[in-house]
């Protein structure tokens, strides 16, 4: 079983689900900036991109298993932050859905998503887990603003700070030097 093989750069796969997921995950953050009534629109969209980041992300992890992703640059120290920020970041966008899943699920409430199918809540209300899930949730999105604020910071800071072509490699693009 191959586990994060390095290549070049990441396939067109890897780079789709993450712009994809990216995108999808922030619009959801977004929308809870002004938290919408359970019931409305903006709550189900909410959902059904939680749903679509927690697909891709497994998916996601699953292909760079499979695929490969590029070797890390810089330090024996800076490898490891970059390993342990890149996993802490794997876990929040696989947890993160699934305990607001969890949240409706305890509600025995459905989960609709994007109007096609329902997940099916619990047969009964459970008070207890939908107080722990709430937790679960609010804890992960406080630190899920945190490491996308630092994946986002060193991001640049490799692109504009040491110039070491990070992103360059990331999308497969190469200067003809």
């Amino acid at each position: 079983m191959k586990v994060f093989v390095p290549t070049e750069h990441f396939s067109a796969v890897s780079k789709v689900i993450h712009i994809v997921s990216a995108l999808a995950f922030i619009a959801a953050l977004l929308i809870m900036l002004s938290p919408p009534e359970p019931e409305s629109f903006g709550f189900g969209l909410h959902q059904s991109l939680g749903m679509l980041v927690l697909v891709l992300y497994a998916a996601r992890i699953v292909w760079m298993n499979w695929a490969g992703k590029p070797k890390a640059l810089g330090t024996k120290f800076e490898k490891f932050i970059a390993h342990m920020a890149h996993m802490a970041l794997y876990g929040i966008l696989i947890a993160m859905p699934l305990s607001g899943l969890l949240i409706s699920l305890a509600k025995a409430k459905e989960t609709v998503v994007f109007g096609t199918f329902a997940i099916p809540g619990f047969a009964e209300r459970n008070s207890g887990l939908i107080e722990f899930s709430y937790q679960i949730h609010y804890f992960l999105e406080i630190v899920c603003y945190l490491l996308v604020a630092m994946h986002i910071a060193a991001s640049f800071y490799h692109h504009f700070g040491l110039k070491d072509g990070t992103l360059n490699r990331m999308m497969g693009v190469y200067k003809d030097d």
